[in-house]
């Protein structure tokens, strides 16, 4: 299709649908095992609640979060990449070849074969990502000074696929994880329920296998605001939803207010 050329009202259905069916599965398992990784990382926790905060006290300090203030979260994006990285939400592809063709490796693979990679190995690779590639560490996403998100070759961090097939939904699921991730996280702590077991279900996507049971308690955002104020950060706006900024406003952290039996996300 030419540049200039207008997108047909069907092809237009085509791309709304593939948003809907590709992004049900793939940002809710996404949110799941995010919502994990920062239950068991309390620092990459507060490190995220800081930047929300911050955006918040510069920005209209009330939820829901908008566009350009969801785009200044580049910690938050980097746990989930992160994230994806680990737990992919596709754990592995195919590609299915239309001609005889030979592989950089020299392996030969003729037309009508497919070849599977596995995605969920990749990100988990030590000559791909290092010997820490089996930690949880958003800062190899951001750039040496932390103020830039820095993403990596999209034939490296395969989660989206890419080239010519890259995901079309790609912007929007940061988008919506990253407007989800927020709002909880700044009104609820989440704690994963005593003797509760996580594990992997391999299937198309990559499920929690019993889900993600959390006791959700009630976050107190003073401890937060106490350490944006520290870095000169002056006025302390009420964020909508009940959830204060003002030191003495702010909920007490107590205890669990309800179970979910389901995935958070």
């Amino acid at each position: 299709m030419k540049k200039k050329e207008s997108y047909s009202e069907k092809f237009l259905q085509h791309v709304a649908l593939n948003f809907i069916l590709a992004g049900r599965d793939t940002s809710s398992n996404a949110l799941s095992w995010f919502f994990w990784l920062v239950t068991q990382n309390p620092r990459v926790e507060e490190k995220i609640l800081l930047e929300i905060c911050t955006v918040l006290v510069e920005t209209r300090g009330e939820l829901p979060l908008g566009f350009e203030e969801v785009d200044r979260l580049i910690y938050l994006k980097a746990a989930l990449s992160e994230t994806l990285r680990l737990y992919p939400s596709v754990p592995e592809d195919s590609k299915h070849v239309v001609a005889d063709d030979v592989l950089p490796t020299g392996v030969h693979v003729p037309a009508g074969s497919a070849v599977t990679y596995s995605i969920y190995s990749m990100g988990r690779m030590k000559f791909i990502w290092g010997d820490d590639c089996r930690e949880f560490r958003p800062e190899r996403w951001l750039s040496p000074d932390g103020t830039k998100f820095e993403g990596h070759d999209a034939y490296k961090f395969v989660a989206f696929n890419a080239g010519p097939r890259i995901c079309l939904g790609k912007d929007l699921a940061y988008l919506q994880m990253k407007s989800i991730a927020a709002a909880v996280l700044l009104r609820h702590r989440l704690t994963v329920v005593p003797g509760h077991r996580v594990e992997q279900k391999m299937s198309l996507t990559l499920f929690m296998k019993y889900g993600l049971m959390v006791e959700v308690g009630t976050r107190d955002l003073r401890p937060i605001l106490e350490k944006v104020k520290a870095v000169a950060v002056e006025g302390s706006p009420t964020i909508n939803g009940g959830v204060a900024l003002e030191k003495g406003n702010g909920h007490e952290g107590g205890t669990a207010d309800h179970q979910l039996a389901a995935p958070v996300a």
